[in-house]
This record gives structure tokens, sequence and C-alpha cells, in this order.
């Protein structure tokens, strides 16, 4: 009889990519798709609070996706290198890496944890809060901050489930706590009178119960990695080579918060309402992004597992395959978001009518490059589950690092609030052109 390691293995590179990957995909854009609302739920409560709190959120946005950084840049990291490693059949290896990626994870969040608290006010002021926001900011802030263990552990953990691909048990993780948190989070911040501190609180606890229900999964009998103290390297190459492999995802993440940074203050000079705005359309693009996302995690061990046992023709296969889901998603996302432009940022701030002009300006400009995303995003699960280390980090900071954060210095200065709103779009139309190019070398380099 066969174990289930072997039936897992047989899986991953015998099913048709056609069914396989959407059968990996639906958890994962469930759970990605969740994760968005709960964070868009997030928003929308604590907008009864007013234009300050919910410009407070939009100022802490870099602090969560730092510290998502640093988990996907971990996460990533050692997810690449264990569908290869699984597709080799070299399942020990498997293990040390995702060991020793547990272990990373637990300093690194305690590391960012100490950092955060001993230099809060000083963080949220560099980051573009306004002096009516920033007590907002800090209330937001701290607890964050507190939970930042956790959230390291969830998104490694997310990796580890997903690169052997049990998509369904990373999903059942996330959606837990997600679903919670936008019960948790009216009740703390209304009922029990605790404002933007209660949504803060709420977004930590369920990262704890998403942690937790994760790692149930990692260590039961089912999961093709085994975590265990005894496989955790002593070795500095192996945590060279996660952290190494997953710097797309350190880049992509840090050129992120970057921007947002930039974009808090570059929409700081026309007020609360404009910060506030971009903060409802990043939340908007998000959701819509999350889709791709998903189905790209469903994509990612397929790719693995193909590469690591050299069936190349598979690679290309699932690429294409699932690219073309993605652009169709995006345009539906597109399309729905055009029409709809004032009513989804009205369902946040019905009141400010500032806040409903700048947001669906901006979210319409949005639309345009709304379907070239997909390039993006593929390219770079593409480069770095295969190992293109360089490739994968280039095409990682195009978007909002190469392009982005130059664009919104400048444009503002020539078209006033207008460079704000129609920087994201311009930014995505040039990395999408780079990221087409960049896979096209990709795949020609394969098929020699």
């Amino acid at each position: 009889m066969e174990s289930a390691q072997e039936q897992q293995y047989k899986k991953m590179m015998l099913t048709p990519v056609s069914r396989l990957i959407p059968s990996l995909a639906w958890p994962t854009v469930l759970s990605m798709m969740t994760s968005a609302v709960y964070n868009t739920a997030d928003t929308w409560f604590v907008s009864h609070l007013g234009d300050s709190a919910t410009g407070a959120t939009g100022v802490c946005l870099p602090v969560v996706a730092m510290i998502q950084a640093v988990g996907f840049w971990i996460g990533m990291g050692a997810g690449s290198n264990i569908s290869r490693f699984l597709g080799q059949r070299k399942n020990r290896d498997a293990d040390v890496v995702a060991s020793s990626a547990t272990l990373a994870a637990i300093i690194a969040g305690l590391m960012l944890s100490a950092l955060g608290l001993c230099f809060n006010r000083g963080i949220m002021e560099s980051l573009g809060s306004t002096p009516t926001m920033l007590p907002y900011a800090k209330e937001y802030s701290r607890i964050i901050f507190i939970g930042a263990p956790f959230s390291c552990l969830s998104f490694v953990f997310n990796n580890l489930l997903r690169s052997q691909g049990k998509s369904f048990f990373a999903m059942t993780g996330i959606v837990s706590g997600a679903v919670l948190n936008i019960f948790l989070d009216p009740i703390f911040i209304f009922y029990m009178d605790m404002g933007i501190s209660g949504a803060a609180l709420s977004t930590v606890l369920c990262q704890v119960i998403s942690t937790c229900v994760m790692l149930y999964a990692l260590i039961g009998k089912k999961s093709m990695v085994r975590l265990g103290k005894g496989a955790v390297s002593r070795r500095i190459e192996t945590y060279t080579l996660i952290l190494s492999t997953g710097l797309p995802s350190l880049f992509r993440q840090g050129c992120s918060a970057a921007a947002t940074i930039l974009l808090n203050r570059a929409g700081g000079v026309y007020g609360d309402a404009a910060v506030a705005a971009m903060s409802v359309v990043g939340r908007v693009n998000w959701l819509v992004g999350s889709l791709v996302a998903g189905f790209g995690q469903g994509f990612q061990p397929v790719c693995g597992f193909a590469h690591g046992a050299g069936n190349y023709a598979r690679v290309r296969k699932s690429y294409f395959f699932s690219l073309g889901v993605c652009t169709a998603i995006l345009i539906t996302g597109a399309v729905s978001c055009w029409i709809f432009a004032e009513e989804i940022i009205s369902m946040f701030k019905t009141e400010s009518h500032l806040v409903v002009e700048i947001g669906s300006t901006a979210l319409r400009f949005l639309c345009f490059s709304m379907p070239f995303s997909a390039l993006v995003i593929l390219a770079n699960m593409l480069l770095q589950t295969t190992g293109e280390r360089f490739w994968a980090s280039v095409t990682s900071i195009s978007r909002q690092g190469m392009f982005f954060i130059p664009l919104i210095l400048i444009l503002p200065h020539f078209l006033g609030i207008t460079g704000v709103e129609v920087c994201q779009a311009v930014s995505d139309f040039l990395s999408a052109i780079l990221c087409s190019a960049v896979t096209w070398r990709f795949f020609r380099k394969l098929g020699k």
C-alpha cells in the first residue's frame, strides 16, 4: 500500500494542471479573500471613529506590511526550497528547512516586537502620521507590534503547508482567524468601547488562533514535512538558503511599505481625507489582487514540484494556464470597480464627500492597469519558485520600488492630487512591461 507521501507526490506530478492548480488554488483564494475581507472590515469599522482614525490605519499599514515582509521572507524562502526538495524526493532536507524556518520566525518576531514597542512614537511620526492621527496610530500599532511573533509564524506555517500541496489546511487556519476577527471587531471597538485599540486586539487574537490551527495541521500524520527540535539546523548554510531564496518577498513587501509611507506623506499635504481615501483604495486593490495572489499560490507548488523533477514542459503549461485565469479575474474586477467606484468608496465613509471624490477617481485610474497586474504577480512567483533569485528580486521590487517610489516623488509636484491618484496605475503599466520581458527570457532559457 502506498504511503500518504507517495500518493501526494504522484498527485503533484501526474494530475493535469488544469485540474490540479484550481484544486490547490481555491483554498488559497478563499483564505486570501477572507484575509482581505477582514482587513477591509477593520477599515470599515474604524471609519466610524472619524477620518483621523481611518487615516491612522493607513499610516500603520507599513508596520503590518513590514511584519508580513519578514514572515513572507522566511516562509517563501522555506516553501520554495521545500517544493523542490519534495520534487527531488529529499524529504529529510525538507524537514530541516521547515524546522529551521520556524525557529527563525520566532526570533525575528520577538525582535520586531522589541523594536516597535521601544520606538513606537518615532516610527509613527516617520511613517507620515499627522498630529491628529498620532494618538490613534500609537494605540493601534502598539498592539500590532506585540503580536508580531504570531504574525510571522502564521505566514511561515501557511507557506510550509502550501509548499507540499496542503492548501486546504492553510486555508482552514487563515479563514478561522479571519471570520472570528469580523465578529470581534464590533464587539471590541464599540460594545467594549476600546476604539481603535479594539481593532488591533481583534487582529492579534485572530493571528494567534490561525497560527495554532496551522501548527496542528503541520504536526499531523498527513503532512509531508515534519517539524522537530532535532531537525533544526545548526549550519549557517541552511539559513542562508532560506533567506536568500525568500529575498524577493522581503524586497516586495519592503518596497510596498516604503511606497505606502510616501503615499501617506504625499496625501497628507491635502489633509486627512486624502490619506483616508488612498487607504481605502489600497484596501480595495488588495481585495481584488488577493484573488490573483491566491490563485498564484496554487500555481507555485505545482511549478516547484515540476521544476525540481526536471519536467519543464509542465512548468510552462502551469504558468500560461494560470496567467489566462488570473487575467480574466482582473478584467472582471476592473470593470466592476469602474462601474461602482463611488458606491465602493462610500461603503467606508459615506459622510465624507471629499474621501469619496478622491477615492473614486483614484480607483478608476487603477482600473486601467489592473488586468496587467497578473503579469507582475505570476512572473515573480514563477521566478522565485524556480530559484531564479536575481530576476525574482528584480520583478518583486519593480511595481512598488523601481517605479512607484520615483513616481510618487515626482508626479504630485506637477499634477497635484491627480499625481497621487494616478501613480499606482502608471507604476503597474511599467512593471508589467518589464516583467513580460523577464518572463520571456526565462522561458527561452528554459527551452535550451
